[in-house]
């Protein structure tokens, strides 16, 4: 197939050639209407004839999907316009039996939980090996798979988190492998690996096995927000429970402009050069090398080399990355030890405002002053269990978060970024986990739930508290 091809791109760009009369929806009639849908309406339509159907696509959009999988290596591939959140729901609820036991490494996104609650599945969180620049998680260890596999013999298939947030692989390979001879089904939650299989990159999981894959185009490719992929493996089963649940689970009117983006992305990938690999890689040493002449700061290469993770001594991360913005720069996340960079997949010729960012860092470092020493996130045991199921559905109690140890939370605690649940209703509370909670509350730390945290307390459950 001619991976210089974009389908469906060229179907709009055919279809706004004719300056059609819209007497259909959307409502912005081609950006006619509108300020802002102008900018975008020219390519926000909906299925005419000539502009395929995503539930059932026999044109451009079904062609568009089939270079996809003939790029990435897979049996079928498919856009996802809800994010990657669509995929994770629909292999765990397309594969996993109510009732069963799914193996889910503990770094994984709160939309994999989420997936175990719909598909009233039982997660068992894998604790990953912590990277020992970084101080966050890995992958989880090939040993510690087997040692689930052994305590929950029920379990059919492994949901794996390649790469961490962080950029760092871990075992992959291996732990696949592991999981291949059990006879477990491999799903991984690739998000930020959409470009892995480039040169110079690490291998896509697709390639080492796994039978289920989704990755997130709009955060490492150049797709719009909401643009995601799900490959499927070529020796996949279960291909087609998947594919019901994503016409379930997907908008029956999905975005053209997101789905547009889509190919294109694949397009970028797909014409990206040894030439390309070079320039980027040469930008990227430059950078680095920069970097590291500041006094005060250190860099952290991941395996993946669009992350790089920078500190600052003295400063936490949030302060650093505080700093940062007051200076027009932006960062992935901060962590208290730390800020993550997600560096654009430049072609040769593209820009990097290398001058701006040395520029700045070397302010900061001057005048920041230096503050206590921060510490490493707390982790869970190496296998855990919830101990209640859909605790946070139960009449609960609201108590001050240090006086929740041994208690069952009631709610959903996380961080956002990155979207990893530290603290899951149903879990027994420990008092590390609540010190570590507190302490994160008193920085700039964002929280999807915990609606009582502003007050120092948290959601249990009522039947867990002796009154």
């Amino acid at each position: 197939m001619n991976q210089k091809e974009r389908p469906l791109v060229e179907a709009l760009q055919s279809h706004m050639s004719q300056e059609p009369v819209s007497f259909h929806v959307p409502g912005h009639k081609n950006g006619m209407i509108g300020e802002f849908a102008g900018h975008f309406g020219r390519w926000d339509q909906t299925e005419l004839s000539g502009l395929d159907d995503l539930h059932a696509p026999e044109g451009p959009i079904a062609k568009a999907q089939a270079l996809l999988a003939a790029y990435a290596g897979a049996f079928k591939s498919y856009f996802l316009v809800n994010g990657s959140t669509i995929g994770n729901l629909a292999m765990v609820m397309g594969l996993c039996e109510p009732g069963s036991h799914l193996l889910v490494a503990g770094n994984a996104h709160k939309s994999v939980i989420h997936a175990c609650r719909l598909a009233r599945v039982k997660p068992v969180f894998l604790t990953p090996e912590v990277h020992p620049e970084s101080m966050t998680p890995s992958g989880i260890s090939p040993d510690l798979l087997e040692q689930a596999i052994t305590e929950f013999p029920d379990a059919k298939a492994v949901l794996l988190t390649y790469p961490s947030y962080y950029g760092h692989t871990g075992q992959m390979k291996k732990v696949i492998e592991t999981a291949k001879q059990s006879g477990l089904a491999v799903l991984v939650d690739e998000a930020h690996g959409a470009h892995f299989s480039l040169p110079g990159f690490p291998v896509s999981s697709l390639h080492m096995g796994a039978d289920a894959v989704v990755q997130s185009a709009h955060k490492t490719l150049p797709a719009l927000t909401m643009g995601s992929y799900l490959h499927i493996g070529k020796d996949f089963e279960h291909d087609h429970r998947i594919e019901q649940l994503l016409g379930m689970l997907q908008s029956s009117s999905p975005s053209y402009p997101i789905m547009a983006s889509l190919d294109d992305a694949r397009y970028y990938a797909a014409t990206y050069l040894d030439e390309d690999m070079v320039y980027f890689k040469n930008v990227r040493v430059e950078l680095v090398s920069r970097l590291r002449e500041i006094s005060r700061l250190s860099v952290i290469e991941p395996e993946d080399p669009l992350k790089l993770i920078i500190r600052m001594d003295g400063v936490s991360g949030y302060d650093l990355q505080d700093a940062c913005e007051e200076r027009g720069i932006y960062a992935e996340l901060a962590d208290p030890l730390q800020v993550l960079w997600m560096l654009p997949l430049l072609k040769a010729g593209g820009r990097l405002q290398t001058e701006r960012v040395i520029e700045s860092l070397h302010e900061i470092a001057e005048k920041a002053e230096w503050t206590e020493k921060a510490q490493p996130a707390v982790f869970r045991e190496a296998i855990t269990t919830l101990a209640v199921c859909n605790a946070d559905q139960l009449p609960f109690a609201v108590m001050p978060v240090e006086e929740a140890d041994g208690r069952i939370a009631a709610e959903t605690i996380t961080p956002y970024p990155p979207g990893i649940p530290m603290i899951i209703a149903g879990e027994k509370l420990t008092l590390e986990k609540l010190n570590e909670l507190n302490r994160l509350v008193k920085t700039n730390m964002r929280f999807q739930g915990g609606s009582y945290l502003i007050e120092g307390k948290m959601k249990v459950v009522q039947e867990d508290i002796n009154e």
